[in-house]
């Protein structure tokens, strides 16, 4: 600990440690503290409020702001998982099937989803409503919510659901004084000799101050909106740190191929791209929006072809898909939304999509507008105990959407939150974990990340001295989605992958090291954060390419030609991958038996339900 213990002050951030890289270089700050919680949104915020009211000193750290960025503020419906707000048994069983079969593909630990939505009914919204999350109600006092098998409320009187959520939980935050660091990117997690995670690197690109922290327990947090093509619901800096960091840091992932998407976004403009027109039935009635290709004839309907379920997107992708295939819409648009069929006054009460449509010049009540696909969340991400959130690396726990347990839902993120704090407190050891091996970590990634600020690599260095210019991060980053898109688009072949894994290993080896930011300042220089994304982003396209080459099925909304049928006998399972060396590993491991199950063995991908 020598390299480290220069000087140490306390603060309102637990113990500040200098840490001397080099001879006439800035210290590196280092700030001790019992569990870093790595991302603001849903499940962080709420695993840093759950361990300090377990008696531990959290700290959070988000790359936007807390509370105000990422998924969780997008959040428009928090989905009932139970018999409350006057469901049924039958809501109950409907919940669970949606969140099994539509949203997850039999690829879920049930009794996960039943412990969770029990702890949504009991727990989450009595709190919610207790803070000020007032949920619409109607005439009767009765809280409005659609008329759908599952049962869901939103909050519209207020406004959406997830910005008033996130702004409570921020408050909350603030009032107990648990340390925030905003718009802070974690370049990489620490281990000690053991392999235990002991802390993380992180660079606060508005002051350009490169950090570390050391903590007994990390808990990852960071979402699972990646932005892996050009278009996607995901921000440009969501570039799957939360999965690139843990790899590098031997965790195991799980079904990275498993991905969401969106078929009914507005397709114009492209800056509207995470704009969704819901295709779920509307609060206070049965309706929902359809779907038509370029002849007009409606494809989807959910009332029609998914009564039982809520938000059936991976229905939704394979009919668009049939209709891509028979030359009737692309994935680029060339089909239509519209509500013109859902009485008007159901609309002006409870869409909001209202407004959207009007600066397009459109009516809600009797236009169409034109849609188009939109990379959406995705379903895989660390692989974790699903009941304590702990990860295959002593150290490292997750909560919410990077862990592998169910896509989508706020209040599911938020309880995998709570889950990973209280497993964290009942697994803390003692005393402080840095060692030598984790000063060199950090002597190592100070140069790293120095070194892209500045182009400062091997590579840049012969290429200006050729006569070469450096090439913008930004540049990178998008041929990197470009490629994905036609690499990991909604149809894929094995193929077309493998070109793809080809292409990134062209790109990593004659791009990356070419990259230099066009300006080498410290403080709020994007193109430094971008070059820091880059080197994430096409870990985590790999990662998932490889993976995807691996499921060789076709389930959800991955479609493969090659093998065009859902095979329950070898793939009902987790397609678990690890890094080994310079190489990877695979295994397979079965979920425990749950409640429902599919009924076939191997049946072709468009005749599935689900």
């Amino acid at each position: 600990m020598a390299a480290l213990a220069v000087s140490l002050a306390a603060d309102n951030e637990g113990i500040a440690v200098h840490y001397q890289p080099k001879e006439g270089a800035a210290p590196m700050r280092v700030i001790e503290c019992d569990v870093v919680v790595v991302g603001g949104g849903g499940a962080g915020t709420y695993a840093a409020l759950r361990l300090h009211a377990l008696g531990l000193k959290p700290m959070l750290i988000s790359k936007g702001l807390v509370g105000k960025s990422g998924a969780s503020i997008m959040a428009g419906a928090v989905i009932v998982g139970s018999k409350m707000l006057g469901g049924t048994e039958e809501n109950a069983a409907s919940s669970l099937e949606f969140f099994a079969k539509y949203y997850s593909h039999f690829l879920v630990d049930q009794s996960y989803l039943a412990a969770a939505g029990e702890w949504i009914e009991n727990t989450f919204y009595p709190e919610m409503e207790s803070l000020g999350l007032l949920f619409s109600r109607d005439d009767n006092g009765n809280i409005a919510m659609s008329h759908s098998p599952v049962r869901w409320a939103v909050a519209p009187m207020q406004g959406q659901t997830g910005i008033l959520l996130m702004d409570i939980r921020r408050k909350q935050l603030q009032a107990l004084g648990i340390p925030m660091h905003e718009e802070c990117v974690v370049t990489s997690l620490l281990r000690n000799a053991n392999g235990d995670v002991c802390g993380l690197v992180a660079l606060d690109y508005v002051r350009g101050e490169l950090f570390a922290v050391q903590a007994k327990a990390v808990v990852m947090a960071t979402g699972h909106a990646d932005r892996l093509v050009r278009r996607s619901t995901g921000t440009r800096e969501q570039t799957g740190d939360g999965i690139a960091l843990a790899l590098r840091a031997g965790a195991e992932m799980t079904n990275l191929e498993m991905q969401f998407w969106h078929i009914s976004d507005f397709a114009n403009p492209p800056t509207w791209q995470r704009l969704h027109i819901y295709p779920n039935p509307l609060v206070g009635t049965d309706q929902s929006s359809r779907v038509y290709n370029a002849q007009g004839e409606c494809f989807f309907e959910q009332s029609r072809d998914a009564p039982a379920a809520l938000a059936p997107y991976t229905l939704q992708v394979k009919r668009l898909t049939q209709q891509v295939l028979a030359g009737k819409a692309r994935f680029s648009g060339g089909y239509f939304t519209s509500y013109s069929h859902v009485d008007a006054d159901v609309l002006r009460r409870y869409q909001y999509a209202g407004s959207a449509f009007e600066k397009l010049g459109l009516d809600i009540t009797q236009d169409k507008v034109e849609a188009r696909t939109t990379m959406h969340y995705r379903q895989g991400g660390i692989e974790s105990d699903p009941h304590s959130m702990r990860t295959s690396v002593a150290g490292l726990w997750v909560a919410g959407g990077v862990g592998a347990h169910v896509t989508g839902s706020l209040a599911v993120a938020i309880y995998d939150g709570g889950l990973a704090a209280e497993s964290v407190a009942g697994h803390l050891p003692t005393g402080h974990r840095h060692d030598e091996f984790t000063a060199q970590q950090i002597r190592e990634e100070a140069s790293r990340v120095e070194g892209l600020r500045v182009g400062a690599s091997a590579g840049a260095s012969a290429a200006q001295a050729a006569g070469q210019p450096g090439i913008a991060p930004m540049h990178v980053k998008t041929a990197i989605w470009d490629l994905m898109g036609e690499a990991y688009g909604l149809i894929k072949s094995g193929q077309t992958m493998r070109d793809g894994l080809a292409r990134l290993d062209a790109l990593r080896e004659r791009e990356l090291p070419r990259m230099t930011p066009p300006s080498a300042s410290r403080c709020f220089n994007t193109a430094w954060l971008d070059a820091l994304d880059v080197h994430n982003l096409i870990d985590v396209c790999d990662v998932t390419l490889r993976s995807a080459l691996r499921r060789e099925e076709s389930r959800g909304s991955f479609y493969r030609t090659d093998f065009p049928y859902v095979d329950n006998t070898e793939w009902q399972c987790k397609n678990i991958v690890a890094r080994d060396g310079a190489d990877y590993r695979f295994r397979k491991a079965s979920y425990p038996v749950g409640t429902i199950a599919p009924d076939f063995a191997r049946q072709e991908y468009f005749s599935v339900p689900w």
